[in-house]
C-alpha cells in the first residue's frame, strides 16, 4: 500500500466518521456542532493533540539537521511554554483554530502523498488539501463567519443530514480512491 493510499483511505474514514452521526441522529449531532466553535474542552484537546504532533514534527527536524541541532532546547521548553498561553490566554473560538491547525497538518501530508505519485487522480487529493487549507485560513482568521456557517448548515435536521450526507459522500469516495486506485 502507498503513502497516499494509506493517507487518503484514513482522511476518508475520518470524514465519514465525523459526519455519519449528523446522518444519523441530526437533533443530537446539531447540538453538539451549534456548541463546537466555542467549546474549551474540545479546543483545549485538540490543541494539545496539534502542538503535540508539531512538536515532534520540529524536534525531529532539529534532530536531523545539524544546522538546527541549536533549536532543540527552545523546542523542548518552547512549545508547551506556548501550549500554557494558549490554554490560558487564547481561549475564544480555540476548538476552531486547533482544528485549523490540524487541518493544515494534515493537509501537508496529503500534498506530500500526492506529490510522490505519478497518477493524474492524485490531483483529487491535492484540491481537497488547498481546498483544507483554505478553509483553515477561513477559520482562523474569521471564527465568527465560520460559527455563523456552521449554524446556517445546522439549522434544522434536513438540513443538517443533507450536509452530513455530502462529507459521507466525499468521505467515501476518498476511500475507494485509496482501497482501489491508489
Amino acid at each position: 500500500m502507498t503513502k497516499l493510499a494509506l493517507i487518503t483511505t484514513l482522511v476518508g474514514g475520518a470524514i465519514i466518521a465525523a459526519r455519519l452521526p449528523g446522518v444519523i441522529a441530526p437533533a443530537r449531532y446539531r447540538e453538539f456542532m451549534v456548541k463546537f466553535p466555542r467549546s474549551e474542552f474540545w479546543g483545549r484537546v485538540l490543541i494539545t493533540i496539534a502542538g503535540l504532533i508539531a512538536w515532534g514534527v520540529m524536534f525531529n527536524a532539529s534532530r536531523e539537521s545539524d544546522e538546527w541541532k541549536w533549536a532543540q532546547p527552545l523546542i523542548v521548553v518552547g512549545v508547551p511554554v506556548v501550549l500554557f498561553l494558549i490554554y490560558r490566554y487564547g481561549v475564544h473560538y480555540l476548538a476552531l483554530r486547533a482544528t485549523a491547525a490540524l487541518l493544515l497538518l494534515i493537509a501537508k501530508q496529503m500534498v506530500d502523498a500526492a506529490d510522490a505519485s505519478d497518477l493524474a487522480l492524485r490531483l483529487v487529493v491535492t484540491v481537497l488539501a488547498y481546498v483544507w487549507v483554505v478553509g483553515a485560513i477561513w477559520m482562523t482568521a474569521a471564527p465568527h463567519h465560520f460559527r455563523d456557517l456552521i449554524g446556517w448548515a445546522m439549522a434544522h435536521d434536513v438540513r443538517c443530514r443533507t450536509a452530513c450526507a455530502l462529507g459521507v459522500c466525499v468521505g467515501a469516495m476518498l476511500m475507494a480512491l485509496g482501497i482501489f486506485i491508489y
